[in-house]
């Protein structure tokens, strides 16, 4: 006697294939916010780093002591002496960032949503203009715009390192933008604004270069 084998209806098989169709769209967004706080992650722990040592950078100097930092020229495409006292602000901003891109990192400080891209730029640029997983340097002595004080001595200077998490303002939970603000004293204009921040730093523009220098030249290969 033979046996009659029962193969699937349509409705099972189509029962089946929505199943594997809900599973790998569970599956694929689990993956996507594994990988987006991932990177979120990287990116903090980069930007924890840079603020840390900088600060730590900025404190050595502006007590006298010894830099483990050598000064970058960026016309000359090298490193110089170690950073001091006379070392402004812009040239402290350049050599931390050619510190942490060349001199430890290795690729470590690249975008991680722009991998070809590096994380670090120093410029005077809205914040809103930077895109996704970038850092921020610029000194900001005083009142007028960001950049003010890029001539002051160290020991005096004023600096911000920003973290763009998420410039376009995704409604996400992820904060925009975080900061921290480092160095000396900041002048507002109620303060005497540019000439007391300039005499505080004992800013001369024949030794210690412009005020407010713009963006950086070697930022092209940045993002913002």
């Amino acid at each position: 006697m033979k046996s009659l084998q029962k193969g699937f209806s349509l409705v099972e098989l189509l029962v089946v294939v929505a199943i594997i169709g809900v599973l790998s769209s569970v599956g694929v967004v689990g993956y996507d916010q594994y990988v987006e706080s991932t990177k979120l992650k990287v990116l903090n722990q980069n930007y924890d780093q840079v603020r840390r040592y900088m600060e730590t950078e900025w404190i050595i100097v502006a007590n006298g002591l010894q830099s483990a930092t050598k000064e970058y020229d960026v016309d000359a495409n090298e490193t110089g002496e170690f950073l001091n006292e006379d070392t402004t602000c812009r040239e402290f901003l350049v050599s931390m960032k050619q510190y942490f891109l060349a001199g430890v990192s290795g690729n470590s400080f690249k975008n991680p949503w722009k991998p070809d891209k590096n994380m670090i730029s120093i410029d005077n640029a809205n914040w809103d203009s930077h895109k996704k997983g970038s850092i921020q340097f610029f000194c900001y002595k005083s009142t007028g715009g960001y950049g003010q004080g890029d001539g002051c001595k160290l020991d005096k200077a004023r600096f911000r390192v920003i973290m763009h998490q998420d410039p376009e303002g995704e409604d996400d939970g992820v904060q925009d933008h975080v900061h921290y603000t480092y160095g000396g004293q900041y002048f507002a204009a109620g303060d005497g604004g540019i000439s007391a921040a300039q005499e505080d730093c004992e800013w001369d523009e024949d030794e210690h270069g412009d005020w407010r220098v713009g963006s950086d030249p070697i930022d092209a290969d940045a993002t913002w």
